[in-house]
C-alpha cells in the first residue's frame, strides 16, 4: 500500500511540476518563412489564394493527393487584401491552423518577398505546450518546401 501511495503522490508531483514549467511556454506561436520572388510575380497572392492550385505547390496537399486523402483537408478563407491572404486549414478533426501569406514589395528593389506564416493557439495542457517546441522542425520544412515550389513555378 505504501508503494502505491508513493507512486500516486510522485505522479501528481511530477504532473504539477511539468504543468508549472509548461506555463512559461507561450500559448500563441507563429512560425514564419519567407522567400524572394522576381518582380514579374505580382499576381502571386491570387495564385496562392486559389485553393485549386494548391496541389501544384503546397507539399501537404500534394502528399494527401498522392494518398487519395485530399478530401480530409478543409481550407476556409478568413481574410484577403491586396497584400495578404489568410486561410484556416483543418485536417480531419484536428485543431485548425491559421495560415497566412503576405507579399512585401519595396519600391527601390526589383523583387518582392512572399512570407508564409502559421499561427498556433495552444491550450494550457503540458503535452500541447511541450509538443509545440517541435513545430518549427516539422512545419518549417513543409513551409520552406512550399515557398521554394512557388518560387520555381511560373505563374499562369
Amino acid at each position: 500500500m505504501r508503494i502505491i501511495k508513493l507512486a500516486v503522490i510522485s505522479f501528481l508531483f511530477f504532473f504539477v511540476l511539468l504543468t508549472a514549467i509548461s506555463l512559461f511556454i507561450p500559448s500563441h506561436i507563429r512560425i514564419s518563412k519567407a522567400v524572394n520572388i522576381g518582380s514579374s510575380s505580382s499576381q502571386m497572392l491570387t495564385y496562392v489564394g486559389d485553393t485549386t492550385t494548391w496541389s501544384q505547390w503546397h507539399p501537404l496537399v500534394q502528399q494527401l493527393k498522392a494518398q487519395g486523402r485530399q478530401q480530409y483537408l478543409k481550407a476556409t478563407p478568413l481574410a484577403k487584401t491586396d497584400s495578404t491572404v489568410v486561410f484556416q486549414i483543418q485536417y480531419n478533426d484536428q485543431t485548425p491552423i491559421t495560415n497566412g501569406w503576405q507579399v512585401y514589395q519595396f519600391p527601390s528593389a526589383d523583387s518582392l518577398t512572399l512570407q508564409w506564416y502559421m499561427d498556433f493557439h495552444l491550450k494550457w495542457y503540458p503535452w500541447q505546450k511541450f509538443g509545440s517546441l517541435f513545430y518549427e522542425k516539422t512545419y518549417g520544412a513543409i513551409m520552406q518546401q512550399g515557398l521554394e515550389n512557388l518560387r520555381q513555378r511560373p505563374l499562369p
